[in-house]
């Protein structure tokens, strides 16, 4: 049980608490898929899948996800993520921005980690809007425990400078994932992330939203040590 016994990649805030948590990689795809199959289609989600925190919570439990603190962790986790309080969340974002908690490995490790998580059908690619996604997820997930994160634009711009390099795109317009991770845990902005010296901090992505106004109103996530 427990995650695997390596070196931390940072002391940010969301290491720190992966290596409390008792989850481990099988376990998180193992509930990914358990959601999945109890998720309703919905075109309006990035993934098409929209779950429901009954059926997280369910699915928790009948996956034996209830040691603490991985079930209190990632039922707060939900309420975080669904900000705008419609009791459901996109899945396969949501399980993409969690896996870090499942593993203490380096930064390459645990990234390849997301984007397999996040590519449910084991195709090996993904397109820049999937990859935003992703790395955004990440990017939220930390936020949320008080660790300083990036900007949405800087977000963005790791995926356009990746996928700016003509000779790794596929004719379907995406990258086979899996050898690209090094080019996109080596972009400065990244490098920032993995240091825990983003220039953002929680709410910075409702603050950035087009009205500016933030709508979030639940308080970050407290690590116990």
């Amino acid at each position: 049980m427990g995650n695997d016994a390596s070196k931390p990649s940072n002391r940010m805030a969301v290491t720190a608490l992966a290596h409390m948590m008792k989850i481990t990689k099988a376990q998180l795809i193992a509930l990914r898929d358990r959601c999945l199959s109890d998720s309703e289609k919905d075109e309006h989600s990035p993934s098409g899948y929209r779950l429901t925190k009954a059926k997280f919570l369910v699915a928790m439990t009948d996956m034996n996800v209830t040691i603490e603190p991985d079930y209190k962790v990632l039922e707060n986790l939900f309420v975080m993520w669904d900000r705008t309080g419609v009791d459901w969340v996109d899945p396969l974002e949501f399980f993409a921005g969690i896996s870090p908690l499942a593993s203490v490995m380096d930064v390459d490790t645990k990234l390849k980690f997301s984007l397999e998580v996040y590519d449910h059908k084991k195709s090996g690619r993904i397109n820049r809007e999937d990859l935003i996604t992703v790395l955004g997820a990440i990017n939220k997930m930390a936020s949320y425990f008080g660790d300083a994160v990036l900007h949405k634009y800087q977000v963005a711009l790791i995926a356009d400078d990746l996928f700016a390099e003509d000779e790794i795109v596929e004719n379907d317009n995406t990258i086979v994932y899996w050898d690209k991770v090094s080019k996109i845990t080596n972009h400065q902005s990244v490098a920032e992330f993995s240091a825990g010296v983003g220039t953002a901090r929680y709410g910075t992505e409702q603050r950035e939203s087009i009205n500016g106004d933030s709508t979030l109103e639940s308080s970050k996530i407290d690590v116990v040590a």
